[in-house]
């Protein structure tokens, strides 16, 4: 996981343009981790059954 934390900072200073803030990356990081597609190799989530 250590290549997509890097990889991820740089993605954040390219698009700041600088150098970041611990603020900007935790927040990117936090978006990242919510909107994230799964990754090829992992299983389909089954779907949660609905009421």
């Amino acid at each position: 996981m250590g290549t997509r934390n890097t990889d991820l900072d740089e993605l954040v200073r390219e698009e700041l343009g600088a150098e970041p803030s611990q603020d900007a990356k935790d927040y990117a990081r936090r978006l990242y981790e919510k909107y994230r597609l799964p990754d090829p190799s992992e299983p389909p989530a089954e779907p949660r059954p609905q009421n």
